[in-house]
């Protein structure tokens, strides 16, 4: 039987408005644009304190939020976060000291950190079947959400991936990540973006639509916006991907409901011989670097 949450209204995280206006109804939860900021997100959405419990226990194999099985895709997202790692590069120089991993989950791009010589390396996470997993690894971490750790060491770099729109304070964690940003330490984050044109093509079908978890959704400008206030700003933004295969498409695409497209793209796969071939595709996300502001 799904688990069921209680709900709550909160303003727009960005500005704090509480005039906005429907856009869409999925699985119950209304999708709202902010009538000041343009920003977006899901209201009345599920209660702050229960939604930090929704990470806590089988969120990495649950068919109703979350993963059905994360670690089924082991191979591709290794891959992912190899590339995603070849993105930061450049922004990072050659200072590889500090480094925190916000929702590390298993642990994986903390092992690609420490494949390319980076010393300190922590990670953030509250799932208690990934938490174990971490420490088995002799991997430290810390399982209390970002808005609200106490941390006293600065970090070079600090990676959210696919972690921000789950954020319920998001105000409290952008000035947290700020008191923990070393002075010319960058943060590198991927999330939907709400401006991209996977997201107008697939209209309220857009897989990303996830409003369990998802609670907001950015756009490079509102991001920005958000960031301001905190003495931090985007020094880069560019479309983000993920490595997938023919099986891993072809699964999302079924459980995202897209059937024909689904039977399409299968049929494809077979006709020239895919089934064994991996590549970065595009997942209407954006991936983004942050600096402090040294001007505000």
């Amino acid at each position: 039987m799904p688990q069921t949450f209680d709900l709550q209204s909160y303003p727009c995280s960005v500005c704090g408005s509480t005039s906005f206006t429907h856009k869409y109804t999925i699985k119950g939860f209304n999708i709202v644009q902010c009538n000041a900021c343009s920003f977006v997100f899901v209201n009345p959405r599920i209660k702050t304190e229960e939604l930090y419990k929704l990470y806590t226990t089988d969120y990495f194999n649950n068919t109703q939020f979350g993963y059905e099985n994360y670690e089924l895709n082991a191979r591709l997202r290794i891959m992912t976060f190899e590339k995603w790692y070849s993105l930061i590069v450049p922004f990072v120089g050659r200072k590889k000291e500090k480094a925190l991993d916000i929702g590390c989950a298993a642990g994986d791009f903390i092992d690609v950190l420490m494949r390319n010589g980076w010393k300190d390396v922590e990670g953030i996470e509250l799932d208690t079947s990934m938490i174990e997993k971490l420490r088995k690894k002799n991997i430290p971490v810390s399982t209390t959400p970002i808005e609200k750790i106490e941390v006293k060491k600065k970090y070079d770099l600090i990676t959210l991936f696919d972690v921000v729109e789950h954020l319920p304070g998001l105000s409290d964690a952008l000035q947290k990540l700020h008191d923990i940003l070393e002075e010319d330490g960058v943060i590198a984050l991927i999330t939907p973006d709400y401006s991209s044109t996977q997201r107008k093509l697939f209209g309220k079908r857009w897989f990303q639509y996830k409003p369990y978890e998802h609670i907001q959704y950015f756009t490079p400008d509102t991001l920005a916006r958000a960031l301001k206030p905190h003495g931090l700003k985007i020094i880069h933004h560019s479309a983000s991907g993920q490595c997938a295969d023919a099986e891993f498409l072809g699964s999302r695409l079924e459980r995202y409901n897209f059937k024909a497209l689904a039977s399409l793209f299968n049929g494809v796969v077979n006709l020239f011989g895919l089934k064994n071939k991996a590549w970065y595709a595009d997942t209407g996300s954006m991936f983004v670097v942050i600096k402090h502001d040294k001007k505000a």
